[in-house]
């Protein structure tokens, strides 16, 4: 019988800056129109370690989305990141 051991991995929670939250944010503008989807929301929070990503992106968007266009546009970035901070994540 073998020596069977599996590693377990502890989540670590770490600030994030500001202009580490944007660049996330601007890298996970996939078609690089400028804008964030709510499907490109949900995969940067994800990114960010957010066990409940598309929760989280709905949020985001009911919050920071001023125009209702349903994306959030550069105009709209700095109210993001707003909401963002403060938060811990574990970046993956």
């Amino acid at each position: 019988m073998g020596n069977s051991k599996s590693k377990t991995y502890k989540r670590v929670l770490v600030p994030v800056s500001e202009e580490q939250l944007l660049d996330i944010f601007k890298s996970h503008d996939r078609d690089g129109d400028g804008k964030l989807s709510k499907e490109e929301l949900k995969q940067a929070f994800s990114y960010l370690g957010s066990r409940f990503s598309a929760f989280r992106a709905e949020e985001a968007l009911r919050t920071v989305d001023d125009n209702h266009d349903g994306v959030v546009s550069m105009d709209e970035m700095n109210k993001l990141i707003q909401y963002t901070k403060g938060r811990k994540y574990t970046i993956c």
